[in-house]
């Protein structure tokens, strides 16, 4: 038997059968790591001594009749920014190196507590905030086991690289633009970031404390639909509340509760700002046969303020002018994906003006907003910025209740996993996960297909943004390929129902991305 390449279920049905033993699992995953890490360059902090120890003492546990928790046994992985005792959360700056965190995050309390076991931290990129690459100066960049060529995605990019490749079959990532949905649906896995404050995100760190227009959530990633379910209903809310008052004590429902032949799912493969790839686009129309097949009824939802959304999203975390993240950085050397943008919030109003009438003068339309949008702003500009983006939320919701939308499914991003070195003027394409942090609605993704050879052309080239996309495309081939699910408020139960019944009909298809893949 490959341990490994056996899903967090499975595990556990063979650990409570008495077929596996908790040490035989850990050593197993760690096994796997000793064989592969050294490609895809998933972990920083590897618990080995500690991890088998806790393994010991869970079969220990088992043999007494004592059960531990719904994660009893099993182990899990944890992104570098979340607190863990002992080890510092440096988010990819080597100034925080030297502070070691004195207690777990709640939500690691709350795993431990349901008997799960942590192998380890897993990679960021330096400060977070790149969402399609995982780099740092510290421990370099991981790779996307699937191309090493490729980046994982990011923020979360060591979970979702270590997830893909069997080291891992749980891992904790946290998601502020698609941070833990990028990683898990370019490597070909599954993920979701639950609504705000659904778990506790006490203990998860962030390079820019005190911007709360947009919060990061941490969320639980997957090989499967079934895993992710599993896992985020472990860890249930009710638990996090225990310890966390901005947690509202209310269970996360049952997926296997949702009748599918009763949800009315709207779907979406090009919100009008910036197109996705063909392969992307069939990736939708696959899912939405999917659930037609399962009995969902299906019908187009055009979403409202794309473009408005997205530079709401540019508008809301440079309103300091780059303060807080420049404290930050001080003294660090700066990760390539960083610094376009940071160099936007630097410019003096006379400069963004004339930069801006340029970038419009060559037909870049859309990169003259973005600079229109980043930059310091008053203190009445970020109050008016707060406010739209609430009328943004009901203006969302004023559209699902015109239509009686109950879920939707779209693009995760407009082309599949971007290759290492090549995000850094694709900033822009992060647009169909971001606008689902900014109206906080519950979002998921799940692998559906892979990329075919004739799917790495693209049609249009007409500003830099389609040109980049064009790039990444022609690079491709043979990549995974997601579809994002989305549901109301509190709604996480039909987000993963809908996942779940997307993938029981993709693991049919041969193109259907299996995982673990062997880098």
């Amino acid at each position: 038997m490959d341990v490994h390449t056996l899903t967090a279920r499975e595990l556990k049905a063979h650990f409570d059968r008495g077929e596996l033993s908790s040490v035989e699992i850990v050593e197993a995953l760690y096994a796997r790591g000793d064989e592969v890490d050294s490609r895809v360059n998933a972990f920083v902090h590897r618990f080995r001594d500690r991890a088998l120890e806790e393994a010991k003492a869970a079969d220990e546990a088992k043999d007494r009749g004592e059960d531990l928790g719904p994660l009893h046994g099993l182990p899990i992985s944890v992104k570098e920014n979340i607190d863990t005792r002992g080890v510092p959360s440096s988010l990819g700056m080597k100034a925080r190196l030297g502070s070691a965190a004195t207690a777990d995050a709640v939500t690691v309390r709350v795993a431990r507590e349901a008997g799960a076991i942590v192998l380890g931290k897993t990679n960021v990129p330096q400060t977070l905030l790149s969402p399609l690459e995982t780099t740092n100066h510290i421990w370099g960049a991981t790779n996307n086991p699937w191309a090493l060529t490729h980046g994982p995605g990011g923020s979360s990019g060591g979970e979702g690289a270590a997830i893909a490749s069997g080291q891992s079959c749980l891992g904790i990532g946290t998601d502020i633009g698609g941070s833990i949905r990028f990683p898990a649906g370019f490597c070909g896995v599954a993920g979701i970031k639950p609504t705000l404050d659904r778990w506790s995100n006490v203990g998860s760190r962030t390079a820019i404390v005190g911007q709360e227009v947009i919060r990061s959530q941490i969320g639980p990633v997957a090989r499967t639909a079934a895993d992710v379910s599993f896992l985020l209903r472990a860890l249930d809310a009710t638990k996090h509340a225990a310890y966390d008052p901005t947690v509202a004590p209310l269970p996360i429902g049952d997926p296997a509760a949702v009748d599918i032949t009763k949800l009315r799912i709207g779907f979406y493969d090009d919100d009008g700002f910036f197109r996705p790839a063909s392969s992307v686009r069939r990736a939708v129309t696959e899912a939405r046969k999917a659930l037609e097949d399962a009995g969902a009824e299906l019908v187009p939802f055009a979403p409202p303020n794309a473009a408005e959304v997205l530079f709401l999203f540019f508008e809301a975390v440079s309103a300091d002018g780059g303060e807080t993240l420049d404290a930050a950085l001080d003294g660090e050397q700066i990760i390539d994906p960083l610094k376009l943008v940071r160099r936007g919030t630097k410019l003096s109003p006379r400069m963004r003006t004339a930069a801006a009438r340029t970038a419009r003068l060559f037909g870049e339309e859309r990169m003259a907003r973005l600079i229109d949008a980043v930059g310091a702003k008053s203190v009445a500009e970020l109050w008016r910025i707060t406010g739209r983006r609430r009328q943004y939320q009901m203006d969302a919701h004023a559209a699902w209740e015109s239509q009686g939308i109950d879920a939707l499914i779209c693009p995760l991003h407009p082309t599949p996993a971007v290759p290492q070195g090549m995000s850094q003027d694709f900033t822009m394409s992060f647009g169909y996960a971001a606008r689902y942090n900014l109206l906080n609605l519950p979002a998921g993704v799940v692998p559906v297909t892979r990329v075919r050879a004739d799917e790495t052309t693209r049609a249009s080239n007409h500003d830099r943004l389609d040109k980049r996309a064009a790039a990444v495309e022609a690079q491709s081939r043979g990549l995974p390929v997601p579809v994002q699910v989305v549901g109301r408020s509190y709604r996480e139960d039909v987000v993963l129902a809908v996942m779940q019944a997307i993938e029981d009909t993709a693991r049919q298809s041969a193109e259907f991305p299996w995982t673990p893949v062997d880098p």
